[in-house]
């Protein structure tokens, strides 16, 4: 189904950019706009379960993650001389694509530009998916999964990321010290 005014009221987004909503408020603002099942896949990614929705462009979606994470986790295994069998999510074949992508984001030398270089990558891996069917549902589950990076990085700061390092520190203390 076609939703011309919804696609055309979204407000551009940039992953650097800031925006004054969550998704959240966003699906608030859309969702009598909606069919009922679009509403209900919708909603299903603003909750953090998108494994649920129905949509094909949301299963697409879920595939291309779990082709990147599985790329990401080949990258960081050949880098450890480990074998990746057992890292790999739902044994899905890694496209070439993905694998130039993560090379490139690999041979940046700060981790946050590394992460930051495969959040440009989905950006742009969601915008070439949505163009399929740009007035309809692909567009607007392209906006939220964008609202949620946006979210991800704005949620980043100098005490999380120190916090995140000393529970790394302790762990891996108490794993060295008693074999934990």
């Amino acid at each position: 189904m076609a939703y011309y005014y919804l696609v055309a009221s979204l407000v551009p987004l940039t992953l650097d950019g800031d925006v004054s909503f969550t998704p959240e408020e966003y699906y608030e603002s859309c969702k009598y706009l909606l069919t009922s099942q679009d509403r209900k896949d919708l909603g299903y990614i603003i909750n953090g379960q998108p494994e649920s929705a129905r949509h094909p462009f949301v299963r697409k979606w879920l595939r291309n993650e779990n082709q990147l994470k599985n790329a990401i986790a080949e990258a960081r295994t050949a880098k450890a001389n480990i074998d990746s069998h057992q890292f790999l999510r739902d044994k899905v074949e890694i496209n070439t694509k993905n694998t130039k992508a993560i090379a490139e984001a690999f041979n940046k030398q700060n981790p946050l530009e590394k992460e930051l270089a495969l959040d440009k990558y989905r950006w742009k891996l969601l915008d070439e998916m949505a163009e399929d069917d740009y007035f309809g549902m692909p567009s607007i589950f392209s906006y939220v999964f964008k609202l949620r990076l946006i979210m991800r990085w704005k949620s980043l700061n100098d005490e999380k990321g120190h916090d995140v390092v000393e529970k790394l520190f302790e762990k891996t203390s108490k794993e060295i010290c008693y074999g934990m």
